[in-house]
């Protein structure tokens, strides 16, 4: 056989091995498409999403997922999404819903976010108070306000049970050296009346955010703590501190000496032939 022949004979195996590789991957496709059942389009993120985004078409694209397992709510045009507020974060990969989208108009930002008769509040928290960053929109959280009034003791209480947090920030501020300082701050999503004890809980003490589970939605009642009582419960545990006379022996108190008697005078009288004797003190 001629090096031509050979050079041929390769060349034709060559080409053989790729038809029989694509034939054999378009059949697999079209097994995968059949055991998948029925497909449609649905518009998915290509891009994460944040909430009070508004998006754009680059931002999603068109997937074909099985119709069985389609979620509710799905969209197919990538038109209906385009210039859209969204309501939630949205990561990549994952489908773009109509419960998770702002009505057609709604300008972008939070206030897109925010239900009817809600209000969105910022406070300013730093790592540690705001769970060391653990803190990320969509979670829910308790207020707590820590402040002392004045000629009173320390006070703590829970004054917000099971806010939503919308949105986690920071900002520069002036710090006590005169210096620029970076502060964490997060918007809360309250109620008008949640927002006035907020702004005056802000000004009077402190605020900490305490995490709660994201199943559970109970508010419980709490008269809050002072320092006081804190230490009072200490103590009742069996925390006691002794005295630093604690274990002397005592001497006993000397017993006192009887006071005098106070000098007194003795007058005899003489009446006839009786006398009689008076004393005077």
């Amino acid at each position: 056989m001629g090096k031509k022949s050979v050079i041929v004979l390769a060349l034709a195996l060559i080409f053989g091995a790729i038809t029989a590789i694509a034939v054999n991957r378009i059949l697999k496709q079209q097994k995968e498409s059949s055991d998948l059942g029925e497909l449609a389009n649905i518009v998915v993120a290509v891009s994460p999403i944040s909430v009070g985004q508004k998006i754009t078409a680059d931002q999603v694209r068109l997937e074909k997922w099985p119709k069985r397992i389609l979620p509710e709510g799905a969209v197919d045009d990538i038109a209906e999404v385009v210039d859209r507020v969204a309501l939630a974060e949205v990561a990549i990969g994952e489908p773009i819903l109509k419960s998770r989208l702002a009505p057609e108009g709604s300008a972008a930002g939070l206030a897109a976010v925010i239900p009817p008769g809600m209000r969105a509040m910022t406070v300013k928290v730093d790592e540690v108070i705001g769970v060391a960053g653990f803190v990320a929109p969509g979670t829910y959280v308790d207020v707590v306000a820590t402040a002392t009034p004045s000629l009173g003791e320390s006070t703590s209480r829970i004054i917000l049970q099971n806010v939503k947090v919308l949105a986690s920030g920071k900002q520069i501020e002036n710090g006590r050296d005169g210096g620029p300082v970076e502060v964490k701050t997060v918007t809360l999503q309250v109620t008008p009346e949640q927002a006035e004890a907020l702004a005056l809980a802000s000004t009077a003490g402190r605020l900490q955010l305490v995490m709660r589970s994201s199943v559970d939605q109970n508010e419980v009642p709490t008269d809050g703590v002072d320092t006081a009582e804190l230490f009072g419960k200490r103590i009742g545990r069996g925390v006691v501190r002794r005295s630093r006379g604690a274990g002397r022996r005592r001497s006993k108190p000397k017993a006192e000496k009887p006071a005098p008697p106070s000098p007194s005078a003795t007058v005899e009288l003489i009446r006839g032939t009786q006398r009689t004797t008076v004393t005077f003190q």
